[in-house]
């Protein structure tokens, strides 16, 4: 699913290029400094210390690459020369700085001279992208923002990439857009833009982030969101425009990453729950795509349906596993024992498992649940015994074969498939909306 369409590169760069100062007016850039985009990065618990003006930046990992999850907030202009006169705070507040960063013009954010504002750079040396982001980070290219919208694309089911990328919060409400989601921790916050002349497009409905290439001798590309879009724009915008910077880490620079990345964003996913009954309880429900599902387990007594080692506990936590002959009844009206394929849509739109998985209780703990389908691992009952307890969920489908059914089967580790199982055994069981 395309949701953006890119020309060709304006700006390669090689190891070893510098700019001249020739006829053609471009300007000499020789010195990288104290540049270095080789160097070792350490993020640690979530996030990487600047070492130059020690502010913490929360990072967050996105296909191959790990990105900043705030908008740069570097400002030392005595430091770095080519930063004066060049950034702004959004409506001239000092406090929107703090919040959402400055806003650079592009030579700003590359750190190269104000008079590049008009002139075309052929190529730049490969510490010139690094710009004004820490050593071992780089302002992204258009092709990294390809890549990582692309990843965003794939992974998000059929949600707009820049509802997937947008804070919660900062945004304002547009009654036609669905908001925010923050659904892979990038934490895009409405930072608004400097014009050229001046003013400021709104805080609230917009955010613009520079890349290191250019378009022509006055413009460079950026990416736009907007509060009343649900997909990341593609533009060419003014050099002297103020644009958010996000920094990503190059292929030269080593990562080491020490404890946890921050994973707290998944638990302020926003879900649109409803509810439905079965026998008088209340269970939340989920739209995935264009159907709708328990996001919960039953936990309906009836039949021959058991708690997990016969503990009334665990029927709270996971819902009661059920024979296949049990689990044919216990939908409401209106509801159904989903078939062997719809449930097995569940996984494909998702992509990848873990975003089916609860964010708790799996063994290797890499759940997600993306879309808040929260499936647990419930594991199964046979003969008296229980098993597969944090490693396995089991989930009953309406069709069988012999003495078998038919049921999908996720591990902790894998994908899950539709397999045929003996119907004594107790599974969970999820309904679907009619």
């Amino acid at each position: 699913m395309k949701k953006f369409v890119f020309g060709a590169f304006a700006i390669g760069f090689a190891l070893t290029g510098c700019i001249s100062d020739d006829d053609d007016g471009v300007i000499n850039v020789r010195k990288s400094g104290e540049k270095n985009l080789y160097e070792s990065i350490v993020i640690k618990d979530g996030y990487f210390t600047d070492s130059r003006d020690n502010r913490k930046y929360k990072v967050a990992k996105i296909g191959s690459h790990y990105w900043f999850a705030e908008n740069l907030r570097y400002a030392d202009s005595s430091k770095t020369k080519n930063l004066k006169g060049n950034m702004s705070c959004l409506d001239d507040n000092s406090k929107n700085c703090d919040k959402y960063g400055p806003l650079y013009t592009w030579t700003a954010a590359m750190d190269l001279p104000d008079s590049l504002a008009s002139k075309r750079n052929y190529s730049l040396s490969a510490w010139q992208v690094q710009g004004v982001c820490p050593n071992g980070w780089r302002i992204p290219s258009e092709q990294q923002w390809f890549n990582m919208l692309q990843y965003v694309d794939e992974m998000n089911g059929t949600e707009g990439d820049a509802t997937s990328l947008k804070s919660i919060s900062t945004w304002d409400k547009d009654d036609s857009t669905s908001g925010g989601v923050n659904r892979f921790g990038f934490n895009v916050l409405a930072g608004g833009r400097h014009n050229n002349e001046g003013g400021y497009l709104s805080g609230g409905k917009y955010a613009y982030i520079w890349t290191s290439d250019e378009d022509d001798v006055g413009t460079a590309k950026g990416y736009s969101f907007h509060h009343n879009s649900t997909v990341v724009s593609a533009g060419n915008y003014y050099k002297d425009h103020g644009l958010s910077v996000r920094c990503v880490t190059t292929p030269e620079s080593h990562v080491s990453v020490e404890g946890d990345l921050d994973s707290t964003y998944l638990e302020e996913i926003p879900f649109n729950y409803g509810t439905m009954k079965i026998d008088g309880k209340s269970y939340k429900t989920i739209e995935i795509g264009s159907q709708t599902w328990m996001a919960e387990n039953v936990n309906y007594k009836t039949g021959n349906s058991w708690c997990y080692r016969n503990d009334d506990a665990n029927c709270k936590k996971y819902g009661r596993l059920y024979d296949w002959e049990t689990a044919q009844t216990v939908c409401p009206e209106g509801w159904k024992l989903p078939s062997g394929d719809e449930l097995m849509s569940v996984f494909t739109y998702h992509a990848d498992p873990k975003f089916v998985r609860s964010i708790d209780g799996w063994k290797n703990g890499d759940g997600l649940n993306f879309w808040g389908f929260n499936l647990l691992p419930a594991g199964g009952y046979k003969g008296g015994d229980f098993f597969d307890e944090s490693s396995s969920a089991y989930l009953w489908s309406s069709e069988s074969f012999g003495d078998s059914g038919y049921a999908v089967f996720l591990s902790y580790y894998g994908g899950a498939s539709l397999n045929k199982y003996i119907k004594e055994t107790g599974y969970s069981v999820r309904c679907m909306k009619e």
